[in-house]
């Protein structure tokens, strides 16, 4: 009898050791998750006011891009000069350390605890591109200045992650309505690339009314999703030249159509665009301050990549027109780094029209001396 309860009690003490260890590894994982989302807070609190410390360091980078705009010698010297982390301090626009890092100041006990700053700020005004998000119906005025003469202007639009593609799908095929009447926007396919009007305007060194009015070269590229996928990375060939783009206010009847541009459904062309239209136009000089391209999307927005190139293909890198600005910020012992692309503009305000109508207009006729008009020959 005194046997079968000792028994019992060795039962009764495994159970209360393996019931303590269960407890305990259950109290170490709890304990590990919390140790771990603190962490995980600590990193997002330390990564966010490193992403914030390098924005601040893009912010500086336009203060100095501005004063060098407005004169300041000192600021413009550096802009020309050799890029390096320092450019920002060198200037002279903001204070900062010559060498090394930039302290962000903040006056709370929270920001200070960060211990914010950028560590380098790069600024670089030549440009190999100038890409923007456009939007529909909205306007993008582009200087055409270069650090070269070129006469081929690259335009890439409509990339995979834009509006309904966003899910990776393929571009839809569009070939089946590239002839005829534009549909209406209600009838155009949301995941088939917008419809580019582009205007080329190139007055040479006269600047003036009649100028503008004899140089202008406006051209549609119709989008052409093909379904079997175009094959190499040139591009379709647009004209842009004066000689074959005449206005209609030279006396004769003109019906400028559209340029069916050839796309890529799976957005071959660099890497992450579907339609790509290489326009000849007449050769544009180094630094020329009147030349200008005009982009308005139809139908929908999207991206839009720019550049200019010589008739090699050689690419010409814009001057001043879109800065790259390439800031690294800190947080503790945690780094981000982004690039910001400045669309500084000029001093110039460009408008975007005189008249802007959603209908056609149709001005041609002559008023005679007794009162009688004829009407012309334009097609609105």
């Amino acid at each position: 009898m005194g046997k079968n309860t000792r028994q019992s009690g060795a039962v009764s003490l495994f159970a209360v050791i393996f019931g303590a260890m269960l407890l305990t590894i259950v109290t170490i994982g709890f304990i590990k998750l919390m140790i771990m989302d603190q962490r995980q807070s600590s990193n997002n609190d330390l990564s966010q006011s490193a992403y914030d410390a390098a924005l601040a360091g893009v912010e500086d980078a336009k203060r100095v891009v501005r004063a060098a705009q407005t004169g300041n010698i000192q600021a413009a010297g550096v802009l020309n000069g050799p890029i390096n982390c320092n450019m920002v301090a060198a200037s002279g626009v903001v204070g900062g350390s010559s060498s090394g890092e930039t302290i962000i100041k903040t006056g709370t006990d929270a920001g200070k605890k960060f211990d914010q700053a950028y560590t380098c700020v790069k600024i670089t005004m030549k440009s190999q591109d100038f890409v923007y998000k456009s939007i529909e119906e909205k306007s993008q005025i582009v200087p055409l200045r270069a650090t070269g003469s070129f006469n081929k202007i690259s335009i890439e639009w409509y990339r995979r992650d834009d509006e309904s593609n966003l899910n990776g799908a393929n571009a839809a095929n569009t070939e089946i309505s590239t002839s005829g009447d534009l549909p209406t926007k209600n009838n155009w396919n949301a995941n088939s690339p917008q419809l580019m009007r582009v205007q080329l305007i190139n007055p040479g060194s006269t600047f003036n009314l009649a100028s503008l009015d004899s140089t202008g070269v406006t051209s549609f590229l119709r989008p052409n999703v093909l379904r079997s996928d175009v094959a190499g990375q040139n591009g379709t060939a647009v004209s842009g030249k004066i000689s074959d783009h005449p206005r209609a206010t030279d006396g004769n009847e003109h019906n400028n159509g559209t340029s069916v541009v050839s796309c890529s459904k799976t957005f071959k062309f660099s890497g992450e665009y579907s339609c790509k239209a290489v326009i000849d136009v007449d050769e544009i000089p180094a630094g020329s301050e009147t030349a200008f391209l005009r982009l308005l999307p139809i139908y929908k927005g999207g991206s839009v990549k720019i550049s200019l190139q010589k008739t090699d293909g050689t690419i010409v890198n814009f001057d001043g027109v879109q800065p790259i600005v390439d800031s690294t910020g800190r947080a503790s012992d945690l780094f981000r780094r982004v690039e910001a692309r400045l669309q500084i503009g000029d001093d110039f305000a460009y408008p975007n029209n005189a008249i802007e109508l959603k209908n056609s207009l149709c001005k041609d006729f002559s008023v005679s001396g007794g009162g009688s008009a004829t009407s012309g020959r334009c097609k609105p």
